[in-house]
Parts: structure tokens; C-alpha cells; sequence
């Protein structure tokens, strides 16, 4: 198997794709750091509040969005493969799973502050991430069926017209949102809710324009053909047998940030913040890397339709260049430009702040470090989903983030006093763990498809 890779035929194909992913991946991510921007300026408590909020969907919904990305994986192999009809019935039956995965969503996030309250965390913050919880769990219903059709465009690899949709989905977003917070344009200020509210508005404008789109192209139309076809769904069990451990490795991923929030929370509402605002540069830039993963898995999807096994492996090495050189850039912003990015939610001059901003440029140095090899681990489970190996990164997640990062990150930050600071240190060796068992097996997976390659 050749691992050198060419401009025109490895690199240039894979940005193509990169490119319009990474701007939609930027554009989602905003809406998460503008409202961080937004409820910092309404008060630290409502800041962390938010952070729960955010958290606390994040770790409920991945493993539901996680089956949803099953839909790209399958569409994309079989749009190599040139099998509409099987494309049509994916589609379908991804529609059908995603509005089957609401109901238990909108149940746990309206019953959450229990849960809240178990964990130690205060009364008012438990109070404030309810009000957000419960307007946004309106919301739902659109946003899943929007994931389910935004994957089957992915998986034909239309990236202009998704950049198109997040540029108008994201902007109306940020209006309700900013309006609803602070009760500008003649709306009412809702605060926190505001947030919630912000984005159930818009998902239901955002569903029905996308639904509109899809239905009026030509193109679109052949895959549609069956959406409302009654029979017994024929790739709902592919779906789950492939999304599942997705789903569980994303829940367990982001169920490890969350309960590292909690731990944060526990310390104190301060660190809370000041971990907030690292999540926030982390989670809105990182989101490009998402999104060179998810271009790595659909155009090595294609080439394996295809039986282009030797461009598939290329391809995830042009990835990992390219998130590695992005991610470096980045880092070197964190590690000169923290008071310039911590002062964009707090005056860094304020007496008061002193603490939130100690502990933000702590943990902003931290994630330099961590961000440079999940990037490399990101982009190593793009390639590995587009093979349909999507145990072994599950139990990779395990592995790094429950049985190294947490258990040594607690006992980092309590027995050696190293706060919240002990469990970025833990993350960064967890993430240098993740990525190099995902490299391993990467390797191994693509040297058995060329030997069955060859065979046949």
C-alpha cells in the first residue's frame, strides 16, 4: 500500500470537500460561541448555567445524532457504488429513526434537574439550566429531521448547498437568539430562556426551509422517491448496527466533558466559567476538524465504493496533515493571544474577574497541548467510519477518556491539588493515548482491504 500522497489526486480531491465542511462546521460551532458571548454578558451564573445546558444536550443528543450519521456512511458508499434505489430507502428509514429518537430526549431534558441537584450543583444553577432545557426541548423535532437530511447531502458530497443552509440556519439562530436574551428588535427579554427559545424558533424555520429545498430540486427527487413508501424498512437495522457505536462513543466522549463540568462546577461556580471559555474557543474551532474528518469519511466512502482502496488509505493521510497544521495554528493563538480571547467575555481589567481569568489562560494553555492530538484522533475515526469500524473507536473512547482521563484527572485535581488544571493535563494523555490505538488499527484494517483487494 502506497502512503505518499499526491496534490492533484489526494489532496486536492479531500479539500474540496474539506473546505465547504470546515466553513459549515465553523458556522454551527458559532452559534455555540456567540451565546457563551452572549450569556456572559448577561452574569457568571447564567454563564454556567449555560455551560450544564449546553453539556448536558450535548451528552443526551450525540448518541442519537450519532446513529443519524450512519445515513452519510451508507449513502456515500452506495452513491460510489452508483444503487439509487438503496440510497432512496436510507433515506427513508433515517427519517423514520430520527423522528423515533425524539421523544426520549425530550423527556430527559425536561426531567433533568434531579439529576442536577445529585451532582452537587447549586440551587440558582440548577434553576436557570431547567428554563434553558425546557424551551429548547421544543426544538427537537426539526433539528433531528434536519441531521437525518443534512447526512444523506453530505453522503453525495453537495457541500455548497450545505455551507448555503448553515450560513442562513445559523444567522437566524443568532438573531433569536441575541433578540431573545436581550429583548432587542420589540421582543421580549427572556434572559437564559431566551437562549432555548432562540433555537427552537429557528430550527422549525430552518426544517421547513430544508424541506422545501430538497423537495423542489429535480436532483433530490430519484433518492425521495420512497420517503413515503410504507413497507418493512430495509436499513434500519444497517443503520443501527453501524450509528450505534457512534452514538455510544460520542455519548461517551461528551458525557466525559459533561461530568468533567460537573467536576469543575463542584470545585467552584468560578473554575466553571473559566473552563466555559475554554470550551468555548475549543468547541467552536475544533468543529473544523469534525469536519475534515467527516470530508476524510465520505470521500474514502466513494473511493471504497468504488474499490479504490490504495486513494482511500491516501486519503486519511492528507487528513491528518491537514488537521495537525491547522490545530498547530491555533495552539500558537492560545498560547500568545489568551488575555485578547478571555477579554471578549470579561473586562480583563476588572478586580473581580481576576480569578475567572487566571484559571481561563490555565486552561487555554492546556488545550493547546490536548487539541493538537484529539485532532489527530478525530480525523483517524473519520477514516475508520468510513470502513464501518466503529467498535474499536468506541472502545478507544473508553479506554482514554474513563479509564485514563477521569480517574487521573480526579486525582490530579483533588489529592495533588492541581484543581481544575489536573484534568486538562489528564485529557492531553488520554487524547495521545486515543490517537495512537486509532492509528494502529487503521493501519491494519487498510492493509487487510488491499490484500482482499488484490485477491479479487
Amino acid at each position: 500500500m502506497k502512503h505518499l500522497f499526491s496534490l492533484k489526486n489526494d489532496l486536492l480531491p479531500l479539500l474540496k470537500l474539506a473546505i465547504p465542511f470546515a466553513l459549515t462546521g465553523l458556522l454551527q460551532s458559532s452559534v455555540f460561541f456567540f451565546e457563551t458571548v452572549f450569556l456572559a454578558h448577561v452574569s457568571p451564573d447564567v454563564l454556567a448555567a449555560g455551560s450544564l445546558a449546553t453539556w448536558l444536550f450535548g451528552t443526551i443528543a450525540v448518541i442519537f445524532f450519532g446513529i443519524l450519521s450512519a445515513i452519510n456512511i451508507l449513502v456515500a458508499f452506495n452513491h460510489g457504488a452508483k444503487n439509487t434505489l438503496a440510497i432512496s430507502y436510507i433515506v427513508r428509514d433515517g427519517l423514520l429513526l430520527s423522528v423515533l429518537l425524539v421523544v426520549p430526549i425530550f423527556l430527559l431534558l425536561w426531567n433533568m434537574s434531579p439529576v442536577f441537584k445529585l451532582f452537587g450543583q447549586h440551587a440558582n444553577i440548577i434553576a436557570l439550566t431547567s428554563i434553558y432545557l425546557r424551551a429548547f426541548a421544543w426544538g427537537l423535532l426539526p433539528s433531528f429531521v434536519m441531521a437525518a437530511l443534512l447526512q444523506f447531502i453530505m453522503g453525495l458530497g453537495h457541500t455548497r448547498i450545505i455551507v448555503i443552509f448553515s450560513i442562513f440556519s445559523v444567522g437566524i439562530n443568532l438573531f433569536f437568539s441575541y433578540a431573545l436574551i436581550f429583548g432587542k428588535f420589540a421582543m421580549p427579554t427572556l434572559g437564559i430562556a431566551g437562549a432555548g427559545w432562540g433555537m427552537t424558533i429557528s430550527n422549525w424555520i430552518s426544517v421547513f426551509v430544508l424541506i422545501a429545498y430538497v423537495g423542489y430540486k429535480k436532483n433530490y427527487r430519484v433518492y425521495l422517491q420512497h420517503v413515503f413508501h410504507i413497507s418493512k424498512p430495509r436499513y434500519i437495522g444497517e443503520l443501527l448496527q453501524v450509528g450505534l457505536p457512534m452514538g455510544a462513543m460520542f455519548c461517551i466522549e461528551v458525557g466525559f466533558f459533561f461530568a468533567m463540568t460537573l467536576i469543575m462546577g463542584s470545585i467552584s461556580s468560578q473554575i466553571l466559567a473559566a473552563n466555559q471559555i475554554a470550551f468555548q474557543y475549543l468547541g467552536t474551532l475544533i468543529g473544523i476538524v469534525f469536519s475534515i474528518a467527516q470530508a476524510v469519511t465520505v470521500r474514502m466512502g466513494h473511493l471504497l465504493g468504488a474499490h479504490e482502496v490504495n486513494l482511500a488509505a491516501r486519503t486519511t493521510y492528507a487528513g491528518l496533515c491537514l488537521s495537525a497544521i491547522y490545530m498547530l495554528i491555533i495552539a500558537v493563538c492560545y498560547w500568545c493571544f489568551s488575555s485578547t480571547l478571555i477579554s471578549i467575555d470579561f473586562d480583563i481589567n476588572a478586580a473581580q474577574n481576576k480569578e475567572i481569568i487566571s484559571f481561563a489562560k490555565q486552561f487555554l494553555y492546556a488545550a493547546a497541548v490536548f487539541q493538537l492530538f484529539e485532532a489527530m484522533r478525530i480525523t483517524l475515526f473519520g477514516a475508520l467510519r468510513a470502513l464501518k469500524d466503529t467498535q474499536f473507536t468506541l472502545l478507544t473512547s473508553i479506554i482514554s477518556f474513563w479509564l485514563i482521563a477521569l480517574p487521573l484527572g480526579y486525582l490530579l485535581a483533588s489529592y495533588f491539588a492541581m484543581g481544575g488544571l489536573g484534568l486538562w493535563c489528564a485529557m492531553v494523555l488520554s487524547a495521545l493515548v486515543g490517537a495512537s490505538l486509532l492509528f494502529w488499527r487503521f493501519e491494519v484494517k487498510m492493509k487487510r482491504h488491499c490484500e482482499r483487494s488484490a485477491a479479487i
